[in-house]
């Protein structure tokens, strides 16, 4: 196998590897199992206070109509709380509760702990490689935004 086909090989294993790991449910804080999608909704009402739903679709790059979907969700699993806006009567305000702020802080503290394993991961390699690898998961990142909208 030649270099580029092992390289093919092995970037759809780490892809794959990668979607099981985000996929999988798990705890952050409390005993609630949580999607990938539902910590990350989560964490952006946490991260915004008081948001609405439109702005929380555009945070999450999704339709209102799915940011919607999962707030219901969340409200119902009693993490997230919908309030009446304190400047229109037609606009509904997003907040977390006691139990959704204790997943968004051990949420929050999970991504520091990976995050710095990967800035050290990252830190130890040359520069110059850096640079190009940069340059190659931007250029990768184009084409799989390529292959999303022709679906």
């Amino acid at each position: 196998m030649n270099d580029y086909s092992q390289m093919t090989v092995l970037m759809e294993r780490i892809i794959h590897k990668y979607n099981q790991w985000e996929n999988r449910k798990r705890t952050y804080g409390t005993k609630m199992l949580l999607t990938r999608s539902e910590i990350h909704t989560i964490a952006a009402v946490g991260d915004n206070p008081g948001i609405n739903i439109t702005a929380l679709a555009s945070a999450l790059g999704v339709t209102k109509a799915a940011a919607s979907q999962m707030i219901y969700k969340l409200v119902d699993k009693g993490v997230v709380e919908k309030a009446v806006s304190p400047y229109s009567d037609t606009e509904v305000v997003l907040n977390l509760t006691e139990e959704g702020q204790k997943n968004y802080i051990a949420h929050r503290e999970i991504h520091t702990r990976s995050d710095e394993e990967s800035l050290r991961l990252i830190q130890e390699m040359p520069e110059p490689f850096c640079g190009e690898m940069i340059q190659f998961l931007t250029a990768f990142e184009e084409i799989m935004d390529k292959r999303l909208k022709e679906e």
